[in-house]
C-alpha cells in the first residue's frame, strides 16, 4: 500500500482529522477523532476499543461523496483479512476503516516531515519499500553525491514533496508502530533500513 499516494488523496478530498483521543480499554484501544471537510466539521468516528464496530455520525449521503472522492484520487484501504474485499464493504464501512487508517498515515506523515529534515528520502527501483532513507543532510551536493552512488536506480527524491504535504490531523499519534523507521548508517550515505509500508 503507498501511504504517500493516501496522504495525497486525503489532501485532496480536503478532509481533516482533529481531536484524537485514545484509551487503552484492557480489550482493545478506544480512539475517537472529529472529522472535518473544507474547514467545517461533520462529525466524528468512534471505537470503543471492546472489539464492537466503530460508528461515526458523519451523514451517509456525506460519506459517500466522501469515498467517491477517495476512491477518485486512488485512496487505497487495506484488507485485514484476505477472506474479505475492502472494496465489497458498503460505503458507510468503507469511511470508517478508511478514517480509521488515516490516523496511522498522517501520524506517519509527521515522521516522515521530522526524518525529511535530517534524512535523504528516496525512491528506487530496486526497492519493495515506498521509500529508503540515507542519514545525510538534505542538500544540492548530498543529493548529487547521491545520484552519482545510485544512479539509474533512483526514482526520485522525496524530501522536497514530503516537507510540502499538508494534511494535518490535530493530536494524532500512530495507533501501531510507526510506517517508516530509520536506523544510522556506517556511512554518510549508508542505507537506512526501512519498513515496507
Amino acid at each position: 500500500m503507498d501511504s504517500y499516494v493516501n496522504i495525497k488523496a486525503i489532501q485532496s478530498a480536503k478532509l481533516t482529522l482533529k481531536g484524537y483521543s485514545e484509551t487503552d480499554t484492557g480489550r482493545g484501544l478506544a480512539w475517537s477523532c472529529k472529522v472535518y471537510l473544507q474547514n467545517k466539521k461533520i462529525g466524528f468516528v468512534k471505537d470503543p476499543g471492546d472489539g464492537g464496530i466503530t460508528t461515526t455520525d458523519v451523514p451517509i449521503d456525506t460519506q459517500i461523496s466522501i469515498v467517491t472522492a477517495l476512491k477518485r484520487s486512488a485512496y487505497a484501504v487495506r484488507s485485514k483479512s484476505a477472506e474479505h474485499s475492502v472494496e465489497s464493504l458498503n460505503p458507510s464501512a468503507w469511511f470508517v476503516t478508511a478514517v480509521a487508517q488515516m490516523v496511522d498515515e498522517v501520524a506517519s506523515l509527521r515522521q516522515l516531515k521530522r526524518l525529511a529534515k535530517t534524512h535523504l528520502i528516496v525512491r528506487l527501483k530496486s526497492s519493495e519499500n515506498e521509500f529508503e532513507f540515507y542519514k545525510i543532510a538534505p542538500s544540492k551536493s548530498s543529493q548529487a553525491k547521491l545520484l552519482r552512488q545510485l544512479g539509474d536506480d533512483l526514482i526520485s527524491f522525496m524530501n522536497d514533496e514530503i516537507r510540502a504535504l499538508g494534511f494535518r490531523c490535530v493530536a494524532c499519534k500512530p495507533r501501531s508502530s510507526s510506517s517508516w523507521s530509520t536506523s544510522c548508517g556506517r556511512t554518510m550515505l549508508a542505507r537506512s533500513t526501512t519498513q515496507k509500508t
